[in-house]
C-alpha cells in the first residue's frame, strides 16, 4: 500500500505500530481512526485517534464503522491514544466521512464532560 499522505487529517483512518503498549491496551500493527485536529498533526508529528478493532462488543463507547469503508471493525473510543505518526511509520488507509467523524468527536465530547 503506497502512502499517499504526508500527513494524516481528522477523519483518516491510518495504520500505525501501537507497540509498546500493556495490559488491555490494544497492541501491534493497527488501523486507528484520527480524532485530533489537524493542526496537532501538521505542527507536532503527533496524532489523537482511537485504534480500530474486530472486537464485537456492544458498548457504547464502541462505534462500529460504516459499511462500504476497506477497513472494518469498531472505533475503541476507551482507549484514545496519542501517538508520534512519523516514529510509528504511518500507513494512509481512508478517510471517513463527516458524519460519521462528526458522530465519533460527539462521543468523545461526552466523555470528558462532567
Amino acid at each position: 500500500m503506497v502512502n499517499e499522505k504526508t500527513v494524516p487529517e481528522q477523519g483518516d483512518i491510518i495504520f500505525l505500530d501501537l507497540d509498546p503498549r500493556k495490559g488491555h491496551e490494544q497492541q501491534g500493527i493497527r488501523p486507528v481512526i484520527v480524532l485530533g485536529n489537524d493542526i496537532i498533526a501538521k505542527y507536532t508529528h503527533v496524532v489523537i485517534g482511537a485504534p480500530i478493532s474486530t472486537t464485537t462488543r456492544k458498548l457504547p463507547l464502541y462505534q462500529a464503522l460504516p459499511e462500504g469503508l476497506k477497513t472494518e471493525g469498531s472505533v475503541l473510543l476507551d482507549q484514545i491514544v496519542t501517538l508520534d505518526y512519523k516514529e510509528r511509520n504511518f500507513t494512509y488507509i481512508e478517510t471517513v466521512s463527516d458524519e460519521f467523524l462528526d458522530k465519533l468527536l460527539n462521543i468523545t465530547r461526552r466523555i470528558f464532560s462532567k
